[in-house]
Formats: C-alpha cells, structure tokens, sequence
C-alpha cells in the first residue's frame, strides 16, 4: 500500500470532524494537505467559494476549533484575489517552512524538535519503521522525509480509521513534538493562515481518541451498518 502525498488544492469534502475516530482520521488528513505545501490559487477558491469553504465554516461551529478556524478564514476574507492570496501565502510558506526564514524557520520534522535537533536522525528511522510496519511507503513525487509532519499525520489518519493498536503511539509521538512546533507557527506566521492552522493542529492532536475509545466507535459503526 502506498501512502502518496497530499495533494494541494481544492480540499477534502468531508464532515466536520467531533469526538470520534472517524471524524478526525479526515481532519488529520486535510491537516497533511495543508501542512506539505502552500494553496494554490484553485485551492484558494475552494477555501473562498467551494467545499473547504464549507469544511472551515463547519469547523469554527466547533468549540476546540473555532479558533484556528477563524484565524484561517479572516486570512482568506481579505480582499486579495485568489491568484495574489496564493503567492502571499505561498511567500510565506517558503519563510516559516523550508528555511527561507533563515534562524526564524519552523522546521516541519519531528528531527528538528527531538534530540540534537539535527534532521534525519532516530524520528526519521523510525517513522520509516513505522510505515513499514503498517505496509505503507512514501509515495514517489513525495521528497520529505519520513517524519515531516505531513507524513506523521497521514499515518495517524490511517491508523485512526484502521483502528490500528498503534494509534496510541502515534498520538503520543505526535504530542511529544507538535505543541512547540506549533507555539513556533504561532509566533512567526504573520498572515493568520498557518498560526490558525498550527491552532487547529494542536487542537487535533488533543482530541485524538486513546486506542480502547477508537475500538469502541469502530464497533459502534459496525453494528449501525448491520
């Protein structure tokens, strides 16, 4: 099984996620997206006008993350147009993301926050390890590495709708490095898109169900569908 890169763009159509697991497997998915690359100009017209217009707005109807959302969302109200939006936000992707921002650069690998914070160390083997072990590959036009954020949560996205045994893990990988990396979205960004999008990350990856709670709405929907 191949785990292929989030693609940017118009966004996922899917359900505002709540409590359960199969409404944050989604949500950890769109986060992937969001997290790998700037929206293109058709992606910001999807946010403005389409179905993630309508993803975001369900998601600021929701207590722990209506923040992020309406940080996002007051981004994408303001007057530019959706070509202009999309080289601003892409600008400042390149700053905070992939070291433009020379010492103000937000490092998106688990590598940077763990250890020596030297890239490419032990998180990386190990995420490798672990998507080995859940049959899944990188996909091949994907170039991170295996702990960039965007891999760590397709991986918790599936291990959540899989209601894999590890899920538990992975959630406990993910809040050993994600709150400073997003305290790190949040002081730098200066656009309001990926400071609400590190709030709805960091509000995600808490609301994350422990394995026994995953199961047990796993079996839930099984017996519905009987």
């Amino acid at each position: 099984m191949t785990l292929a890169p989030p693609v940017p763009g118009p966004l996922l159509p899917v359900p505002a996620p709540a409590a359960g697991a199969g409404e944050l497997a989604p949500l950890c998915a769109w986060l992937a997206e969001v997290f790998i690359a700037p929206p293109t100009a058709p992606g910001i017209g999807a946010y403005r006008r389409g179905q993630a217009a309508a993803w975001l707005e369900s998601l600021a109807a929701l207590p722990d993350f209506a923040r992020g959302a309406a940080a996002m969302r007051q981004t994408l109200a303001e007057e530019d147009s959706d070509e202009a939006l999309a080289a601003r936000l892409g600008t400042a992707f390149n700053r905070l993301f992939l070291g433009f921002g020379g010492r103000r650069t937000v490092v998106p690998c688990e590598s940077a926050w763990q250890g020596s914070g030297r890239l490419y160390q032990a998180p990386a083997a190990e995420m490798q390890h672990l998507l080995a072990r859940a049959d899944l590959s990188l996909g091949a036009g994907c170039v991170e590495p295996p702990d960039h954020i965007s891999v760590e949560l397709a991986l918790l996205s599936f291990l959540l709708m899989s209601g894999d045994p590890g899920t538990d893990a992975m959630k406990e990988r993910l809040q050993g490095w994600i709150p400073a990396f997003c305290a790190r979205c949040l002081e730098e960004d200066t656009t309001g898109f990926w400071g609400g999008a590190a709030r709805l990350l960091a509000a995600a990856v808490a609301a994350c169900p422990a394995r026994n709670e995953a199961r047990q709405d796993r079996l839930t929907e099984e017996r519905k569908a009987r």
